[in-house]
Formats: structure tokens, C-alpha cells, sequence
């Protein structure tokens, strides 16, 4: 019994037992952040999946220049469920790359018809925690002709090292809510929602 007493007291199975409590504590350590990493990366996977997800239209750009296209030529009709349209921008494609930087801004332009509330979000999910509307506000301005539209021009510019594959994935969410079926006024009324995009090279 004395033995027993003495080799529990022994200074050498203190430290043996000391190691076993560290390396299982550092290994149940590894594995929790293994495990949360893991969790980490497949969360990006699926977000990246469901942005990537319907993609209305492909734009590529490669040099200095200005692009657009319009979004829903026949139309839309006031419902409670939001209009959302993906559309990609890449500096490049299956048989060319841009040789340059590039610095490009989205702008939408519409009409003044409708009562329409319009957003726009890159690379991440509008219903997303934090996601960033990157319209803030609209400008009413006229064109030569007269006629009055509003400009929704994205906070900031993005940028493409041609160094790199960039795709940039934005989705536009358009709200026209159902209330306004009950108003005659806006029955004939066509909406154009034209998207731009703007690029120049970066010196």
C-alpha cells in the first residue's frame, strides 16, 4: 500500500499525467476548430452555390468601355413577391482575358413610371445577415429629349487585376407591392429598367 502511496506521489507520473491532460485538451482543441473551420467553409459553399444560382446575363469586360442591357421588356405587374435578377461581370471568358486592370460601376436607370423601389447587392445574398444595399438613394435627371428618368448608381467601384479570374455576381431586387393593383392610374404603364455597367483601365 506504502508502494502504491509512493509511486502516485512519484514526481515522474505527475508529469506523464500532466502531458496526457495537455495533449487531450490540445486535441480536443484541434478537433473544434477543424470542426468549426469545416463548418466555415461549407457555409461559404452553399452562399457562393445560391448566388451563383440563375444567372440572367453575362457581361465580360477587357478594356475601357460602356455596356447595358434592360431587364423585363414585357413588363412588370405590382405583387408581393419581389423581381430578382442575377446577372455576372468577369474579366474574362472561354478564349480571352483581360491584359489589363479594370475599374468598372453598375448604374440602373429607369423611367419614372411606376412606383418602383429597386436595390442591388454584390457577392452575397440579399437576405443575408449584413448584406449591403449598394444603392443608396436615386437622381432624377432628364435626357436630351426631355424625358425624366431615375439613376441608381452603386457606391462605389470594383476592380479586376488581370492577374486574377474575377467574376462579380450582382443581384437586383425590384419591389412593386400589390397594393398598387388597386390603382387604375398605373394599368398602361411600362417600366424601363436599363442596368450599365461602366469600365476603364486602371493606369
Amino acid at each position: 500500500m506504502n508502494l502504491l502511496i509512493n509511486k502516485i506521489k512519484n514526481i515522474s507520473f505527475f508529469e506523464e499525467k500532466k502531458r496526457l491532460i495537455l495533449f487531450g485538451f490540445f486535441l480536443l482543441l484541434i478537433l473544434f476548430l477543424a470542426f468549426r473551420l469545416l463548418q466555415y467553409t461549407y457555409s461559404r459553399y452553399e452562399i457562393r452555390a445560391k448566388v451563383n444560382a440563375n444567372i440572367d446575363k453575362a457581361l465580360y469586360i477587357f478594356e475601357d468601355g460602356k455596356m447595358s442591357f434592360n431587364l423585363e421588356s414585357e413588363g412588370i405587374i405590382p405583387q408581393d413577391e419581389a423581381y430578382v435578377y442575377r446577372f455576372s461581370v468577369s474579366n474574362y471568358n472561354a478564349s480571352k482575358h483581360s491584359d489589363v486592370d479594370i475599374s468598372y460601376r453598375v448604374k440602373v436607370r429607369t423611367t419614372t413610371n411606376l412606383p418602383i423601389t429597386i436595390s442591388m447587392y454584390c457577392n452575397e445574398l440579399p437576405d443575408a445577415s449584413g448584406a449591403v444595399n449598394l444603392f443608396q438613394g436615386s437622381s432624377s435627371k432628364q435626357d436630351v429629349d426631355g424625358a425624366w428618368y431615375r439613376e441608381y448608381s452603386a457606391i462605389s467601384n470594383y476592380q479586376m487585376s488581370y492577374e486574377n479570374d474575377v467574376t462579380d455576381i450582382y443581384t437586383i431586387v425590384i419591389q412593386f407591392p400589390s397594393l398598387y393593383s388597386a390603382n387604375s392610374v398605373y394599368a398602361d404603364y411600362l417600366e424601363s429598367i436599363e442596368v450599365i455597367l461602366e469600365s476603364q483601365q486602371i493606369i
